[in-house]
């Protein structure tokens, strides 16, 4: 009994001994505020309560990201809070961490978006706060990505930070390091971040926190055995929130501090780690699937496309685009960037309607715009525009009319269109099981029987066979659960018919129709000459609204969720006749080179990268004899791919989702897809190179008659042109995208004029001056995965 009290003694002593090593700890917490007046900030009243906070806590110090566009309602609504706030910005109590102007998830939308969020929003920042700095880059939701130490470099932040504890509801970041660590970028580029600690777990019974949303003992005694000596938690509340400073009990001897004083003052400034954080060790995860979010995904995909698109068109017709119209379409576009846009797009947005209906109409302002940058009041010549940096060959069509034609690099070329019949026709072909369709590139076999799947897709570059035919699934398969209806369900129970819709030398395309579940849907696949992609539409002509996945009942707060496993959502199958073969996905301005085994999982605890942003790629084999198949989405999405799974690519969830609502299905599902073989690694096949042409097409417009018979072209370069801007001044602003892994030195060879070429960051501040030689040629070393942006003088 005595030896049972001893150590009971010592037991407590020990436990007493660890709390009093806790308490000794010197720990830190950042608060701050999150949202804007898109996102629950009361413009009447919500600004001097941050004011009235301050004053009365003179030792509390926060970090802000407010949408930027706000401050123009509260220097209206509330000019005397706004004119006292204003000090505090300046001062040592507040810090701006998220410049962004809508603050998106930055994953998900193209990497030029994410340049002009940035540069839009510290623009708007600096007109209502002159002098105001940013430092650290920090957020409340998971809105990071792969690239973003290079781009912020280039914007001129020190630091970042990868924690989100109280807002994980759309995923979080991997947890890994300690105090401090070097965040690497794709491009080689460092930048010193406070990282989610590996000790970091997320947080017991709650599905949207880790365990330093608040500084309570378990986070700090984590901490202290990881050897971390000052550590940090973190909540940015909602703005709207009343509490004040945000700790109560658990403040304790917890300092507050902003990031950038945090890192600068109370840590080394300096880590040993190197992080190399790929796009993997991002986990985000959204209603991928369900209609609403495939059309916002759709929406806001088209309007960024077209919008930098317009720009480009403006520099080869040398006339700058309307300042004012021209902004205002990048703020609606910026607005549909919102990750509320994404996360609850079935939330209420005063004057809007809800969330979903404000992106339809942002979106739609801004393809107006694109709309009248193309229209030319005085009709002349018609012309054919390319808005790469290289030459192409392509079949367009004009008038009714296919012809081939030649376009220079960045530049342009008139034509003349034969009175030809039109190409156009459709008819139905005599029963059979089997139907091919095929051009110089490719012959592809549908197989009627088994709903108009394919039942071999030749690669006639090489020969080679590229479906699986041994594989359980098929190649175009529809399969998904229905739990209301059967089961899983597949297109291949019933028989599907063919219609031809253009047969040309130059263009055929045909429509599978068949059934899933009793749904009927329509599939037209499309074969160009000279063209690698083949281009697939896929329309479902939903009767009502059913249940597609998992469909098991969902408890709240719940780890275990039914809407997270692809496996059971409606799915297009690719099944590949590669062997063991190496996946890689396309990240905004990077390449991910994929580690994972399978993409599964159905617990919000072990979410993996699932993300399509622009294009998934198989590939194996070693050179010559390297092959592959990429699948190209015009939308982000999410695919599933395993050992015991082919790559497949998500069309439909509906049930029960994120906060408990059902995402249902009310209307028909549209999208569009492309598949492309080739020969060795998705680097040495240019496959970003065909993207940016799927993403750039040809654009044929009448154009003034002064352009008589020209061709013409401003400028060729062997990597992506990410952007073209004219500017009022004359000047000229052209930023490249090494789309390589590996660095090199890029050749630009201008073709107009050029007096001086400067490098600037993404401040515009000139970084080093580059020499054009007499025949125009410029050598520009780029890192791998590098981003220039250049200012040209004519």
């Amino acid at each position: 009994m005595k030896r049972i009290v001893t150590i009971a003694v010592m037991v407590l002593g020990v436990l007493q001994g660890t709390a009093q090593q806790v308490h000794d700890q010197e720990t830190f917490f950042v608060d701050g505020f999150h949202g804007g007046v898109y996102g629950h900030y009361p413009l009447d009243t919500y600004t001097q309560f941050i004011v009235d906070q301050l004053e009365q806590h003179p030792d509390w110090y926060i970090g802000l990201e407010i949408e930027p566009e706000t401050w123009d309602s509260v220097q209206v609504r509330t000019p005397q809070a706004y004119q006292r706030f204003r000090q505090y910005v300046n001062g040592p109590q507040v810090e701006v961490t998220n410049p962004t102007y809508a603050q998106p998830y930055l994953y998900n939308i193209s990497g030029e978006s994410i340049i002009r969020q940035f540069q839009y929003g510290m623009q708007k920042l600096r007109h209502h706060f002159p002098g105001i700095t940013f430092t650290t880059y920090s957020c409340e939701e998971p809105c990071f990505t792969s690239q973003l130490p290079q781009l912020l470099t280039l914007l001129g932040f020190k630091y970042a930070s990868l924690k989100c504890p109280d807002t994980c509801w759309g995923g979080y970041t991997g947890a890994y390091g300690g105090q401090l660590v070097n965040w690497v970028g794709p491009d080689g580029t460092s930048l010193l971040t406070v990282p989610r600690y590996a000790c970091e777990a997320l947080q017991e019974g709650s599905v949207w926190q880790t365990i330093a949303w608040k500084n309570n003992p378990a986070f700090l005694e984590a901490c202290r055995q990881a050897g971390i000596s000052h550590p940090v938690g973190m909540c940015y509340q909602d703005a709207g929130w009343t509490y004040g400073p945000w700790l109560r009990k658990e403040k304790g001897n917890t300092r507050y501090v902003r990031w950038t004083d945090y890192i600068e003052k109370h840590t080394a400034g300096r880590s040993d780690d190197y992080w190399h954080m790929t796009q993997e060790d991002l986990h985000p995860a959204l209603m991928w699937g369900s209609q609403v979010l495939q059309r916002i995904g759709r929406q806001v995909r088209e309007a960024e496309n077209r919008l930098v698109q317009a720009e480009k068109l403006a520099v080869i017709r040398h006339q700058p685009l309307p300042e004012a119209a021209h902004d205002e379409a990048w703020r609606t576009l910026m607005l549909a960037q919102h990750h509320d846009s994404w996360i609850v797009p079935y939330n209420r947005l005063k004057n809007y309607g809800s969330w979903a209906d404000a992106i339809r109409m942002w979106t739609d302002h801004t393809l107006s715009f694109v709309r009248q940058q193309l229209t030319v009041s005085d009709g002349g010549a018609q012309v054919v525009y390319n808005t790469t940096g290289h030459p192409r060959h392509e079949v367009i069509e004009a008038d009714g009319q296919l012809m081939e034609v030649d376009v220079p690099a960045f530049g342009y070329s008139t034509f003349v269109v034969a009175n030809e019949q039109s190409s156009s026709t459709s008819f139905h072909l005599p029963p059979s099981t089997l139907h091919v369709l095929e051009n110089d590139l490719y012959r592809i076999t549908f197989d009627l029987e088994h709903g108009g799947t394919l039942s071999s897709l030749i690669d006639k570059t090489t020969g080679r066979e590229l479906v699986d035919t041994a594989a359980e699934r098929r190649f175009l398969e529809l399969r998904g659960h229905f739990p209301r209806h059967g089961g899983f369900r597949s297109s291949t129970e019933q028989r599907a018919t063919l219609t031809w819709i253009e047969c040309h030398p130059l263009r055929q395309r045909v429509r599978i129709d068949g059934e899933v579940a009793g749904v009927p849907f329509s599939q037209t696949v499309t074969l160009t000459k000279g063209q690698p992609r083949i281009d697939c539409q896929l329309h479902i002509s939903w009767q009502s609204d059913m249940t597609v996945g998992e469909g098991r009942h969902q408890q709240r707060n719940a780890r275990r969720t039914t809407y997270y496993d692809t496996r059971y959502m409606l799915r297009l199958f690719f099944p590949v006749a590669l062997q063991s073969p190496s996946l890689s996905k396309d990240a905004p301005f990077d390449v991910c080179e994929s580690r994972l085994t399978d993409t599964y999982f159905n617990r919000w605890d072990s979410i993996r990268h699932n993300i399509v942003l622009n294009w998934v790629d198989l590939s194996e084999g070693k050179a010559p004899a390297q092959q592959g198949l990429a699948l190209l989405s015009d939308h982000t999405t999410s695919y599933t791919y395993g050992h015991d799974e082919p790559l497949s690519l998500t069309v439909q969830y509906a049930g029960q989702g994120l906060w408990w609502r059902r995402y249902p299905i009310d209307g028909p599902t549209d999208i569009s897809y492309a598949l492309v073989a080739h020969q060795g690694t998705w680097e040495q096949a240019r496959l970003p190179r065909m993207v940016e042409d799927w993403q750039n097409p040809l654009m044929v417009s009448t154009a003034p008659s002064a352009y008589g018979a020209e061709t013409r072209s401003l400028l060729e370069c062997d990597c992506q042109v990410s952007a073209a801007m004219l500017h009022s001044d004359g000047t000229m602003t052209l930023r490249l995208f090494n789309d390589s892994p590996h660095d090199r030195e890029v050749l630009l060879k201008l073709k107009v004029p050029v007096s001086m070429l400067s490098e600037t960051d993404l401040n515009g501040r000139v970084l080093r001056q580059h020499a054009v030689g007499s025949d125009g040629t410029v050598r520009l070393p780029m890192s791998r995965f590098g981003v220039m942006t250049l200012v040209m003088d004519s």
